[in-house]
């Protein structure tokens, strides 16, 4: 098992027996972080720019043969073993608290067959994934990822349509736990589409400032909740995503409504009971 976590600057890094760390965008870095990247082997790296951790994604599909594998980031990790989603820092003793270890993950692949985020919605824009979509980024683009699965996947367009321009949450981030043979099987239908895509929109993505040109990891959120409405017999299991909050006042605020909601909880049990 091997969950690799994304990095491309320096900072603080976990290890465990699962978790390892992967310089994206290694092929064309100004950096050198002192660890292996996606620029190895079969790989996507010097399209970072426009793929973000979907090169990670695309190296660890065509070179990782473990039983399971999985991609996170820098500062959101997965919380396996208890419901905080936000922490200050990274210790020694993280990987062992958030169940960042092969003793807690485990078991979870012996009744399931993917990890995923708990699904979110949009705060910012309360509306379904096409909608929030087209607030934030090109309209046309997520058009051209619709009629590229019209093409290539026929029987796949009706859900896939219904999926974004109906559901109001989604599973974003790009992150995911697998068994292998899953892992890969989403990555071949993700990059069939943004592969072709990618012929389509490229020329137009060239002269977009620097966070539009990031098209394809946002294009890949909303296409992994269709992936998984597309395949209802996927046993998946939703964890809380563990953010790694730097702000201090934003931590202590975290802090208050956490043990707040705690305290009112367990007062309404008692209550109740």
């Amino acid at each position: 098992m091997k969950i690799f976590t994304c990095y491309h600057k320096k900072y603080p890094i976990c290890f465990s027996d699962v978790l390892v760390p992967i310089h994206v965008g290694k092929a064309i870095s100004q950096v050198n972080l002192g660890f292996s990247g996606d620029d190895t082997n079969d790989n996507i790296s010097k399209k970072n720019p426009y793929f973000c951790e979907l090169t990670a994604f695309y190296w660890i599909w065509k070179n990782v043969k473990e039983d399971v594998v999985g991609l996170c980031h820098y500062r959101r990790y997965f919380n396996f073993k208890n419901d905080h989603t936000k922490i200050n820092k990274i210790g020694d003793d993280f990987a062992k608290w958030s169940g960042n270890n092969l003793e807690t993950i485990k078991p979870i692949f012996e009744q399931y067959d993917v990890v995923l985020p708990k699904k979110k919605a949009s705060k910012k824009h309360p509306a379904t994934l096409y909608d929030y979509y087209t607030k934030e980024h090109i309209q046309s683009d997520l058009d051209t990822v619709l009629d590229v699965i019209k093409e290539k996947y026929p029987d796949q367009y009706q859900m896939a349509y219904e999926t974004l321009h109906n559901s109001t949450t989604g599973y974003y981030f790009n992150m995911l736990v697998a068994k292998k043979e899953e892992f890969d099987n989403y990555a071949k239908w993700l990059f069939d589409i943004l592969f072709e895509v990618e012929k389509r929109i490229q020329k137009d993505i060239e002269i977009r400032d620097s966070y539009q040109k990031r098209v394809y990891g946002f294009l890949s959120e909303r296409l992994m909740t269709v992936y998984i409405a597309l395949h209802p017999e996927l046993k998946i299991k939703e964890v809380p995503l563990l953010f790694i909050e730097e702000d201090k006042h934003k931590w202590y605020k975290y802090l208050f409504r956490y043990w707040r909601r705690k305290f009112f909880g367990l007062f309404t049990r008692r209550k109740n009971g």
